[in-house]
């Protein structure tokens, strides 16, 4: 009988050792679309003996964000992240490798892990940027908003920049699918030409995200007013004098709305929308395989929505769009007609759009400078939403939204650049 027990005795022992030695970094690889992608986790313990942790998408340059719970029992790990719907579960194998599952929206991805020593990624970039480096600002509702400020001094002319829809990082890159870059490619360019750059993930977002955060709670107001706490303390604790405000995609209005209110050195709308946005939502769910039922209820679905009432009755194949705990942003968002907004501003303005741009069109950019006139309209005929070059007819349309070594388009870094210095 002892054998058998002390047997059971040594594995138990190991399972205990591996939960107490998950300390340090973690690399693993995810296959997607016949390509790799890395997922690193970092684990440390708290004084109290509390294992918490970080975890990074590298090739998406998504670094530092947040599990919304770590459990670890003897030799299995689950974790919890909110913020992309995931989870990961897995086994010890030994004390340097976990073997486990990656859960995203219902679809499971094997995903093994082996100890790293060091995130050489994360050397790489400060070796590369010395001047880059994180900052948090509390954001209008109390919660940490985390971003990147590149800048040599606070005597450098300074650009916000304002991410579009969805879970748009900093960095311009969607958790689990390809990274774009065009953020982060943007404010190195502009550092290239002593301008400096803020970017960061909005509420909710990315490193920013909230504990318990529910999709309900966010309006569009909200971005808004981080945005303007963003330029007050840049303006106000950092020191900065001249401040300009770059928004891409929704990001142009959140930007516009914050240009109203705040003393701003210029606001450069990149691809933004020139019409109200049940206009051109409406306009793309028209173009796409639905039932003739189901779009003629779109319109009627947003003329609800715009009484500020919300709707509880709409066809299941509608629900990415109108799901309930989407329809208060929605409600709120509906309110703003940026041709209409941006004749408030009194500010010099730059809006630049590209010509192969399948989620916005030039007629937007066109309603934005019909609707102020001393705007200055760039139009990049080759330029993609993701701002790269996708070639004559548009034929690199599709690269541009999956290759993140894609170069930002030169055209667009001198038009900002150009439109920053003189202003």
């Amino acid at each position: 009988m002892k054998a058998p027990l002390f047997i059971s005795m040594l594995i138990l022992m190991s399972t205990s050792l591996f939960a107490q030695n998950i300390t340090g970094n973690w690399q693993g690889n995810m296959d997607i679309n016949e390509s790799q992608l890395p997922i690193l986790f970092h684990f440390t313990k708290d004084d109290s003996g509390n294992i918490t942790g970080k975890w990074d998408s590298p090739k998406q340059n998504a670094n530092g964000l947040p599990f919304s719970a770590i459990k670890v029992t003897g030799d299995s790990i689950d974790l919890e992240i909110k913020m992309i719907a995931g989870s990961y579960r897995g086994k010890f194998v030994n004390n340097d490798s976990i073997s486990g599952i990656w859960n995203q929206n219902g679809h499971e991805i094997p995903l093994n892990f082996s100890r790293s020593r060091e995130n050489e990624r994360s050397q790489m970039t400060s070796s590369a940027y010395p001047d880059e480096k994180e900052i948090s600002i509390t954001s209008a509702g109390g919660s940490k908003l985390y971003g990147t400020l590149l800048s040599k001094n606070n005597q450098q002319k300074i650009a916000i920049i304002i991410a579009g829809s969805g879970p748009t990082d900093r960095n311009g890159n969607s958790t689990m699918t390809p990274a774009t870059n065009e953020y982060e490619q943007l404010a190195h360019a502009l550092d290239s030409q002593n301008i400096a750059t803020f970017r960061y993930d909005k509420r909710g977002i990315a490193k920013s995200t909230l504990a318990n955060f529910k999709e309900s709670d966010i309006v569009f107001e909200d971005y808004v007013k981080d945005a303007e706490k963003i330029f007050d303390y840049l303006h106000d604790t950092l020191g900065f004098k001249n401040i300009f405000i770059i928004g891409h995609s929704e990001g142009s209005l959140i930007g516009m709305l914050a240009s109203q209110k705040k003393k701003v050195a210029g606001y450069i709308s990149v691809a933004g929308a020139g019409r109200p946005i049940d206009v051109i939502l409406e306009e793309q769910m028209q173009n796409q395989p639905l039932p003739d039922s189901v779009k003629q209820q779109i319109p009627q679905i947003f003329n609800q929505l715009k009484e500020g009432k919300e709707v509880d009755n709409f066809p299941e194949i509608l629900a990415p769009l109108f799901r309930k705990s989407i329809q208060p942003y929605m409600i709120s968002w509906l309110k703003y007609a940026p041709e209409k907004e941006i004749k408030k501003l009194n500010c010099p303005i730059l809006i630049i759009q590209g010509g192969c741009d399948i989620q916005v069109k030039v007629e937007d950019a066109n309603n934005l400078h019909n609707g102020n006139k001393k705007s200055q309209l760039d139009i990049i005929p080759t330029m993609s939403h993701t701002l790269k070059n996708a070639g004559a007819d548009c034929i690199n349309q599709q690269k541009t939204y999956m290759d993140g070594s894609m170069p930002i388009y030169p055209v667009l870094v001198n038009d900002v650049v150009n439109f920053i210095k003189k202003n």
